[in-house]
C-alpha cells in the first residue's frame, strides 16, 4: 500500500513515522520552498524515534489514499487540487468542519475520517515530539467501513497505532470535538499543558464546556459513541505534558482552529436554542488573541 500524505506538521509527521515504520510506503506531498525542507528528512522523538528521508511529490499520482493532515482553516483552498487528484481523502483535521466539506466536494464515497487523541508538537529545531498516546478511529464518510478502508487500518496498526474501525463516524468527530472544546480553548488561553486541566478552576471550565458540547450534540440526536468528559479526562492524561495544537498556534502566532471546534458547537446552539456561554466565551477570547498576536 502506498499513502501520500498532505500536511506534514506534528500529527502528520508521527502518522508518517508510524506508517514506515510498519512497513508501508509514505510519500509526502509537497512543493516549492516546502518540498525542499521536507527532503531533508522527518525526525520524530520522544515516543516515536524517526529520522529518516522520505519521497516527496507534487500530487499522490500512484497513491491509494491521501491523508490530509492540514489544519481545518487550510481546507477550502486545497479542495479544488483535491477533486483533481482523483485519490480517496482521509480527513485528519480537528473539528466538524473537514468531512461534510470533502464528502460535497469530491462524493461522499471517496472520503473517510481519523480521529485521534494522540499528542504530538513541532519542536524549535525543526523536529516533532511526540508526547501522548491515545485512541484512533478511522471510518468512512457513509456506511460501513470498506476493504481499502480496512487495509489503511491494517498498515496503522502494523506502525503501532491501534485504529478501530466505526460505521458511526459523525458520532466519533463530535465526541472528539466536545473533548477538544473542553481542553484546546481552556488549555490555550491558560497557556498550559492539558494535564493542567484535571483539576481546579480549569477543569471546572473545561467541564462546563464540555457540557454545552453535549447538550448540542443531543439537541441534534446525535448519538455519541462514548462520554464526552471522560473522553476528555482520557485525552488529559494520555497527553499530560502535551501543549494542545491551539496553544501551540498562539504561540507560533498562526491562525487556530477554534472556529472548527467551538465555533462549530457554538453556531449548531445557537440555530437549535442551546445555550452555550463559555463556548461562545471561549470562542471570543480566542478570536481576540488571533488578532491582536
Amino acid at each position: 500500500m502506498t499513502i501520500a500524505l498532505l500536511g506534514a506538521g506534528a500529527l502528520g509527521s508521527v502518522l508518517a513515522a508510524r506508517l514506515v515504520q510498519g512497513g508501508a510506503e509514505v510519500v509526502l506531498i509537497a512543493d516549492g520552498a516546502r518540498a525542499e525542507r521536507l527532503r531533508r528528512g522527518l525526525r520524530v522523538v520522544g515516543l516515536t524515534q524517526f529520522r529518516e528521508a522520505l519521497a516527496v511529490q507534487s500530487t499522490p499520482e500512484g497513491c491509494d489514499w491521501l491523508l490530509l493532515c492540514t489544519k481545518s482553516w487550510q481546507l477550502e483552498p486545497l479542495l479544488p487540487r483535491l477533486k483533481a487528484w482523483c485519490v480517496p481523502v482521509v480527513a485528519c483535521q480537528n473539528g466538524l468542519l473537514a468531512v461534510d466539506a470533502l464528502a460535497d466536494a469530491l462524493g461522499a464515497g471517496n472520503v473517510a475520517g481519523f480521529v485521534t487523541g494522540l499528542g504530538a508538537a513541532r519542536r524549535p529545531d525543526g523536529s516533532v515530539l511526540h508526547a501522548g498516546d491515545g485512541y484512533a478511529v478511522l471510518g468512512a464518510a457513509v456506511g460501513a467501513p470498506t476493504a481499502a478502508l480496512q487495509l489503511l487500518r491494517d498498515a496503522l496498526s502494523a506502525g503501532g497505532i491501534e485504529a478501530t474501525l466505526t460505521s458511526d463516524l459523525p458520532g466519533e468527530l463530535w465526541l472528539k470535538a466536545i473533548a477538544n472544546n473542553a481542553i484546546n480553548p481552556v488549555a490555550a488561553l491558560a497557556g498550559v499543558p492539558n494535564g493542567a486541566l484535571r483539576e481546579g478552576a480549569l477543569r471546572e471550565r473545561a467541564q462546563a464546556a464540555c457540557r454545552e458540547g453535549t447538550a448540542v450534540a443531543t439537541t441534534l440526536e446525535i448519538a455519541l459513541p462514548g462520554d464526552a468528559w471522560a473522553r476528555a479526562l482520557e485525552i488529559m492524561e494520555r497527553t499530560a505534558k502535551n501543549h494542545c495544537s491551539m496553544l501551540q498556534d498562539l504561540e507560533a502566532q498562526r491562525p487556530t482552529e477554534i472556529d472548527a471546534i467551538t465555533g462549530a458547537i457554538v453556531r449548531r446552539g445557537r440555530r437549535t436554542g442551546v445555550a452555550t456561554p463559555v463556548s461562545e466565551a471561549l470562542l471570543r477570547t480566542v478570536r481576540e488573541r488571533e488578532v491582536h498576536s
